[in-house]
């Protein structure tokens, strides 16, 4: 009989909201990993969970790729998932999470589908009145200016937590700072304002895809290297490399905030009701992210963090952790919960492609501040191998809207743009940090940037799409990814 070629498929590790597994269920995967003698264990964590079937089609798309990149020897490797309450909105491209046909067919007006109501009833139990009524004005659009005003207290609620909540002290990246903040911007200036605002954004996008089909050699230019990113220190200057010269918007290059006539302002004022509202629908997907951003951030250090040291226990497996999107910021903090016992078990490789994140999260200091530093600043030492960031300058969710929606109320760095002070990690990679200039995802096996303490790789070739809004978010599932994925592995 043929060996199989297939991997090692352990399942699922399952978290609820509050980063509560079942005992029972670690120690079955812990058996049967020692049983099976895989020598590398990679560990998936995605946030498309709408339901069963839509997380299980994202990880049978990742265990198809690392499959086709290891060939003849993935039968010597395994695969475990990480199933947790979060969800992609049915309009992201996501792979098996699509809206119904009949969605699809529809006038494209910006609302929630019954389908995308009952994930978010799902996966937000506890919210049940705010959800109704945001996604009923979403339907019903109405033309009338209070209706905004109806819309941001509805997200507010959405968003609400109590202070002694544990989940609270998980919706920042950075810690230290004079001022901590944890309230996005977007739940407290008007309403109104902010639509304006990701209508723009959103305008803008469309903008940019079609000056890239008309001119795609202006673009490539700042893939090749020939254009850097004119932000950052005079260090990061140095060692840009093939950093995107700019975003997708000029929104996020604008310095200041809303009080100091920042990028939100009056003039958008002027927007019809049809394009406040698909910057309503933007809005609500960005509230929903933070939500599950918080979420995220304490099931990675109080759930997952504390069981990869089990799953390692007894035998000589390599603890491989994959993050995408939201399960990039997942993945990240799990860094703070391996750390339970007299000596931290450490990871063979993490790697975070797209990660939906700051790209601050691991600096030791804070350019643009006194004072503060990234959250997982000295979590590096608890990955044995390589740390990978892949990043995209065509990730137009993780390049324009993530920064719109990160910056938080009472921020006063009048001398930092939207983009460099609340950039993402999947835009232009890991910031602040002491390393070598990104590689290009072509040239990874040639270069073997492996004993870096952090690789960029800009994976700008690939991770690309024309959709609005996402980009390229969701555009993972590339062999060149898969090789760099078993690169990771074998270096570490």
């Amino acid at each position: 009989m043929p060996q199989s070629t297939a991997f090692h498929d352990f399942g699922a590790l399952r978290f609820d909201s509050r980063a509560q597994f079942e005992p029972a269920r670690l120690e079955r995967v812990r058996e049967e990993v020692r049983a099976s003698g895989v020598r590398d264990l990679y560990v998936v964590v995605h946030g498309a969970h709408n339901d069963e079937a839509a997380g299980s089609a994202v990880d049978g798309a990742f265990r198809r790729m690392l499959t086709d990149a290891w060939g003849d020897a993935a039968h010597r490797l395994g695969f475990l998932g990480v199933h947790w309450p979060s969800l992609c909105f049915r309009d992201e491209g996501a792979p098996g999470v699509e809206e119904p046909k009949e969605v699809q067919e529809g006038d494209g007006r910006p609302g929630i589908s019954r389908a995308m109501a009952d994930d978010l009833h799902r996966q937000l139990p506890d919210s049940e009145g705010p959800l109704t009524e945001l996604t009923d004005l979403l339907n019903d659009r109405p033309a009338r200016d209070t209706a905004f005003d109806d819309f941001g207290t509805a997200l507010r609620r959405l968003a609400e937590i109590r202070l002694q909540d544990p989940v609270a002290t998980f919706a920042a990246d950075m810690e230290g700072e004079v001022l901590p903040q944890a309230d996005p911007l977007m739940l407290f200036e008007d309403t109104r304002t902010v639509c304006s605002e990701f209508a723009g954004a959103l305008r803008d996008l469309r903008h940019s895809l079609e000056a890239r089909t008309d001119a795609p050699a202006r673009h490539e230019s700042a893939a090749d290297g020939s254009a850097v990113s004119d932000e950052g220190t005079l260090q990061e200057a140095r060692q840009a490399g093939p950093r995107p010269a700019r975003p997708q918007s000029d929104r996020v290059r604008r310095a200041g905030t809303v009080a100091a006539g920042g990028p939100l302002g009056e003039a958008a004022r002027s927007t019809d009701f049809a394009e406040l509202w698909a910057g309503a629908h933007e809005l609500f997907r960005q509230v929903v992210r933070h939500v599950l951003r918080r979420r995220a951030g304490l099931i990675g250090e109080e759930g997952l963090g504390p069981c990869l040291p089990t799953l390692a226990e007894g035998c000589e497996v390599r603890l491989h952790l994959v993050g995408h999107g939201l399960g990039g910021r997942l993945a990240g903090f799990a860094l703070r919960g391996l750390e339970t016992g007299a000596e931290p078990v450490t990871l063979a490789s993490l790697t975070l492609l797209q990660g939906e994140m700051s790209h601050f999260a691991f600096a030791d200091s804070l350019p643009q501040q006194v004072s503060g530093h990234g959250a997982l600043w000295s979590k590096r030492r608890l990955v044995q191998g390589p740390l990978l960031c892949t990043f995209s300058h065509l990730d137009s969710h993780l390049g324009v809207l993530y920064p719109l929606s990160a910056q938080m109320i009472g921020d006063s760095a009048e001398l930092a743009t939207t983009a460099r002070k609340w950039g993402a990690i999947g835009f232009d990679g890991i910031q602040g940090i002491d390393g070598p200039p990104p590689v290009f995802l072509k040239d990874v096996a040639e270069q073997e940037p492996w004993k870096a303490p952090y690789v960029n790789v800009d994976a700008s070739e690939v991770i690309r799409s024309d959709e609005i809004p996402m980009g390229g978010h969701h555009h993972v599932f590339h062999p060149e990814i898969g090789q760099l994925l078993r690169c990771a592995a074998e270096s570490a």
